[in-house]
């Protein structure tokens, strides 16, 4: 968790075809395929047709209920988006209507653990498996429900089902050893662990586990083995580093151990406990008893419970299957005080787009951790991302109660102001991280950026001079000042300096051959212009204000009717763009007089 609060820190209506009554299990359709929102199919003659009852009194089962494939089409479109909640809601309907696929049911507990409801995803699967009771899937997931609850017997029945499978499942012995080792069943922990790699020789948590055993039965020499096969498949797992290390010291072998102590330390350079163990190290070091009850006790405290979830999770998480590591996490719902595992559900849940459960994970761990600025930054980025503009301001706010002299909180609070469109107060924000940090040229350039847009046309100039001074080559700098002396109509010699050198800076940047092009344009020099605009549009996306000079510079060389094109071109962009506060657009209104007037004028000729 310091560690991702650290980088955060840094940064700061179409029909469904009901006559498709032969429903396929295994569809592959994807979501993409339009459906409408709120679709009755309840008195379709499909549906009917699916309903009537035979002569026998019996019903049809040649044919399946359209609405199931209506429902599994909006469970898929629901699965692409991360919508956990619709997703479920939607494979609750498949199965309603076609409770005879396995599949459906698995999808349904798998969307309700993702969604975070465990208690309804038991209760789930506890029906599911009433139909199909062998399933080694349904029986792993409640399996999984149960150990994380403490149901330990009830837990392994379920995956001795699994295991009698002979579905491969690796996860159902491995979760079965953590199960006896809580038990103190050591015998029968290591016996699973050791099928685990059996059936997944290179599975590193395998051997993670195996050398759990080894190292509380004393056999260290095992352990080592162990321990050293999974850092050779998975050289960042910190814990299994850290046990080695032990062992190793345990064994009286205190130059090795504190090789592994250091390799810990770049690793995790502000990890006190490896400071204070390689402080604590003597040149020699004498190899512990491990025949005694004092040794399997402190070696139990040691190692500490297998936390088995935790380590799958973590595993998924680093390889970035975020949806495997997200069912991990979810099992351990149980432990929601637990600070690092709600800041992984939020950053899975950020990653998987859904800012709006990221939001809620974050919530939850600053109630816990009130008086952490990071988690208040990253919070409030998470709302910037959600379209929540209003709430990013206040929180920035809290984080720089904790931490007033941080320039970078300011500049923050700065840019949250911008997006709600308080420019008196983004000013005043970046002018007191100008304070803080009085050499920070980008700071200037943001203030004098801010000072144009409230028409503070001299001052804005003075501190775009005092950026280019700190940073002679900031060519936005350069690029913003001279376009700001071609506005206002003067010092346009002055202008072209600084445009050449923010080309020379950046000679394919369109937004510069545009400033360059208006220079020329405010000097009378209109061929030079539409020369210059022309490369500008080769090196930028369309843009409303590029077209807006090229429909004025046209009109100045009375070429009426590409004028006309051009600020055509220019109001569609910009009624597109017309919510965008952060974008620079030209007035609608003074675009359809334009056009207007080039109208006017080709009529005329």
């Amino acid at each position: 968790m310091k560690n991702i609060l650290n980088r955060i820190s840094r940064k700061l209506k179409v029909v469904l075809l009901v006559a498709i009554v032969t429903f396929v299990s295994n569809c592959t359709i994807t979501s993409r395929i339009p459906v409408s929102q709120n679709m009755n199919l309840s008195n379709s003659y499909a549906v009917k047709v699916v309903e009537k009852k035979l002569p026998g009194g019996e019903t049809r089962k040649d044919i399946r209920d359209p609405r199931a494939y209506y429902h599994y089409l909006m469970a898929l479109r629901a699965v692409e988006g991360h919508q956990f909640e619709k997703a479920s809601a939607n494979f609750r309907k498949v199965v309603q209507f076609d409770p005879g696929s396995f599949k459906f049911s698995y999808q349904l507990a798998i969307n309700l653990i993702r969604a975070g409801t465990i208690e309804d995803a038991y209760k789930t699967l506890e029906e599911s498996l009433t139909r199909f009771p062998d399933s080694p899937e349904l029986n792993m997931m409640i399996g999984d429900i149960l150990s994380a609850r403490g149901e330990n017997e009830r837990a392994l029945s379920h995956y001795q089902i699994v295991i009698d499978s002979a579905s491969g499942l690796a996860r159902a012995y491995l979760l079965s050893g953590s199960i006896y080792e809580a038990q103190q069943k050591y015998d029968y922990a290591e016996d699973m662990y050791r099928k685990v790699l059996q059936i997944e020789p290179d599975n590193p948590l395998g051997y993670h586990f195996l050398a759990r055993m080894q190292i509380i039965k004393g056999k260290l020499e095992n352990a080592q083995k162990s321990l050293n096969q999974t850092l050779k498949l998975r050289p960042n797992l910190l814990q299994t580093r850290s046990w080695l290390a032990w062992v190793l010291e345990a064994q009286g072998k205190p130059d090795e151990a504190k090789k592994q102590y250091k390799i810990l330390l770049k690793l995790d350079p502000l990890n006190e406990t490896i400071h204070k163990r390689m402080t604590t190290m003597k040149g020699s070091v004498i190899p512990v008893v491990v025949n005694s009850s004092k040794y399997r006790a402190s070696a139990e405290k040691f190692i500490g419970a297998p936390d088995t979830h935790l380590k799958i999770g973590a595993i998924y998480y680093e390889q970035g299957i975020y949806l495997k590591a997200l069912d991990e996490f979810q099992l351990l719902q149980h432990r929601k005080q637990d600070k690092e595992i709600l800041m992984t559900l939020g950053r899975i849940y950020e990653i998987l787009g859904r800012t709006d459960r990221a939001i809620q994970e974050i919530s939850r761990l600053i109630m816990l951790e009130s008086g952490s600025a990071p988690l208040k930054i990253y919070l409030a980025r998470l709302y910037s991302m959600n379209k929540d503009t209003k709430k990013v301001a206040p929180l920035i706010e809290e984080a720089i109660k904790i931490d007033q002299n941080n320039d970078g909180l300011y500049h923050s609070l700065a840019i949250a102001y911008i997006a709600v469109d308080q420019l008196d107060k983004a000013i005043n924000a970046i002018q007191k991280a100008i304070s803080i940090e009085p050499d920070k040229d980008s700071y200037y350039f943001e203030l004098g950026a801010l000072l144009e847009r409230t028409g503070k046309f001299e001052l804005a100039i003075k501190n775009i001079k005092r950026s280019i001074e700190l940073n002679p080559m900031h060519s936005n700098a350069h690029n913003f000042l001279g376009y700001i002396y071609a506005e206002q109509g003067k010092s346009l010699d002055k202008a072209l300096v600084h445009l050449n050198k923010a080309l020379s800076i950046q000679p394919k940047n369109g937004y510069f051959l545009d400033s360059l092009s208006w220079i020329y344009f405010k000097k009378g020099e209109p061929e030079k212009a539409l020369r210059e605009i022309k490369k500008a549009m080769v090196y930028s996306s369309p843009d409303p204000v590029l077209y807006s000079h090229l429909g004025d510079i046209h009109f100045s060389l009375t070429n009426y009717t590409e004028a006309g094109k051009a600020w055509e071109k220019s109001l569609f962009l910009t009624l597109k763009k017309i919510d965008d506060i952060d974008g620079e657009i030209p007035n609608p209104k003074e675009l359809e007089k334009k056009i207007q007037k080039a109208q006017r004028f080709m009529s005329n000729n």
